[in-house]
């Protein structure tokens, strides 16, 4: 086997099946692939998590997740009861950029937490803002109004869409025309989409009812665009069209190539690494070869 092989089976290998064992460590953050979002906790030890639970996380399979209330418990579980069916890996993502605490404060933080009642929404205070905070510190969870310049990460029903704020309210994003639709529509049709437009638009008209959160979470690997050229090219590039692909060019490289200069999305990244991207690819060319066999038809 090759470098570039080892560095493939490698990647993959990071992302565990429910029912395969690792070697984890107490003090680990889990991370948890559920249909529509991550679901995150931090492993204390004799196959044991705590994580912050919200009334939305026992949704039946296949209906997306909403959240039902404002406020979540601190739960100590089993952590095969928590994956359930779902993909997990360990995910000390910061750790390059913020030391851990040490391994006993973290155990006794945690501990003190289980059973409290705590208050839930998408962006102060989620689970991955607790697992973070209990690992790296209160710091890593501090976070500001929105300011020009910021990424914004929408929660769709089946995904992510993106855009970046440019004041006054509005922001910029990528669009394939499935966009407009309900959620579901958009989710499949996107996959058949290959062009789309960059619009201006009011952030709560692309937000919708959906949950969102500022989410630059690049910033500490990769230096950030001047903003004023942010801006500029961002407003440069409203009303064009542009290709689109699910895979290299969706809505999240967009924004990321605006901010950092460099396209890239971790939807697709993480997609590949559970296997779904390759499906959806599959479906797409059954779909677009049935089409064009529909056209070839009736000229």
């Amino acid at each position: 086997m090759n470098e570039e092989e080892q560095n493939h089976s490698a990647f993959f290998i990071r992302v565990k099946n429910p029912a395969e064992r690792e070697e984890l460590k107490p003090g680990d953050l889990i991370e948890i692939f559920r249909p529509s979002c991550q679901h995150w906790a931090i492993y204390v030890g004799d196959r044991q998590v705590v994580h912050l639970a919200a009334e939305y996380d026992h949704p039946a399979d296949g209906i997306p997740l909403v959240l039902t209330s404002s406020r979540a418990f601190v739960k100590k579980d089993w952590l095969e009861d928590v994956v359930r069916k779902d993909h997990y890996r360990v995910n000390n993502k910061h750790d390059e950029t913020h030391p851990p605490l040490p391994l006993a404060k973290i155990l006794w933080q945690s501990e003190e937490l289980v059973g409290k009642e705590m208050p839930y929404d998408w962006t102060p205070h989620n689970c991955e803002h607790l697992v973070a905070e209990l690992r790296y510190g209160a710091d890593m969870n501090e976070q500001d109004e929105i300011k020009p310049g910021d990424l914004i990460e929408i929660f769709r029903s089946c995904y992510q869409h993106w855009a970046i704020y440019v004041g006054d309210g509005k922001v910029v994003h990528l669009a394939p025309e499935c966009d407009r639709l309900a959620n579901g529509a958009a989710s499949v049709l996107a996959v058949l989409s290959d062009r789309a437009y960059v619009k201006k638009d009011w952030l709560e008209v692309v937000v919708r009812r959906d949950q969102y959160r500022v989410n630059n979470k690049h910033d500490s690997t990769h230096p950030v665009v001047p903003l004023v050229k942010i801006l500029q090219r961002a407003e440069e590039l409203v009303g064009r069209e542009m290709p689109y692909n699910l895979t290299s060019h969706n809505c999240e490289h967009f924004v990321m190539d605006l901010r950092y200069g460099v396209a890239m999305s971790d939807q697709v990244t993480d997609a590949i690494a559970v296997g779904t991207i390759g499906m959806m690819g599959v479906a797409a060319a059954m779909l677009r070869s049935a089409a064009k066999r529909r056209k070839h038809r009736y000229e």
